[in-house]
């Protein structure tokens, strides 16, 4: 039996239900070698991508952060410093989306579909509140983990992200819930935890590397999504809001 004071359970997604089988800078470095960057090394590439995140606003050409179209400034930055000629920028661009698209690769976390069907099991609204690209929802479909979730709210979407208070109300507004009524969960401290906490909701924070111990600024702290299932059906004071 879970918490009745709980009404709603919002989770992150990347780092939290699946995460990449290929780091980001790998998939990058990967991209500039097929399209012949032969001798660029992880390094470079890692540096290339700071600057261009660092660099560029929020929205270009009034497309948001983490929306396909703010991803083609976003690589072409990437790429151009990183040394690739112009002409073979639009070939990988389209490598790259192709890439990050493609469910196979990413890997869903060993507990989530049991911890999935535990709690769409209870009838309580299940929502996916994320900083990423508009194809999230087909992502997760193809992942088969889609049909558990009542709703997906991503930053491309909304033209705003984690930690600000308005993604946040997004998914208050889809659950139809109070803030306090909520428990959002994902692995960012900063994005995840003080965000939803900063939109008056409850937070669990999810350190997968199970170094943080058992709670953070009284935040609690779980190694992985069981753990939120065992606080939802411990008492109402184990959680903060």
């Amino acid at each position: 039996m879970l918490r009745t004071d709980i009404k709603a359970i919002f989770l992150d997604a990347g780092s939290t239900l699946f995460k990449h089988r290929q780091s980001r800078p790998e998939t990058y470095l990967a991209v500039a070698h097929a399209h012949g960057l032969g001798d660029l090394d992880q390094q470079t590439m890692l540096a290339c991508m700071q600057h261009a995140f660092h660099d560029l606003p929020d929205t270009v050409d009034g497309n948001f952060r983490y929306s396909l179209a703010w991803f083609w400034a976003f690589n072409q930055r990437v790429l151009s410093e990183c040394g690739m000629d112009e002409s073979s920028l639009p070939a990988a661009h389209e490598d790259l989306l192709a890439r990050f698209a493609d469910p196979t690769s990413y890997e869903l976390f060993p507990e989530v579909r049991e911890v999935l069907a535990t709690l769409s099991n209870h009838n309580l609204p299940l929502g996916v509140v994320s900083n990423w690209t508009e194809q999230l929802p087909t992502l997760l479909q193809d992942l088969e983990i889609a049909d558990y979730f009542t709703f997906i709210v991503t930053s491309a979407d909304l033209r705003t992200e984690k930690p600000g208070r308005a993604i946040f109300e997004r998914a208050l507004f889809r659950a139809g819930v109070a803030a306090g009524e909520s428990i959002h969960t994902g692995d960012h401290f900063d994005r995840d935890v003080r965000g939803a906490l900063n939109a008056g909701m409850r937070a669990v924070w999810l350190d997968r590397s199970g170094t943080s111990g058992l709670d953070r600024e009284g935040v609690p702290v779980i190694a992985d999504l069981h753990g939120l299932v065992e606080l939802l059906q411990a008492q109402p004071n184990v959680v903060r809001s």
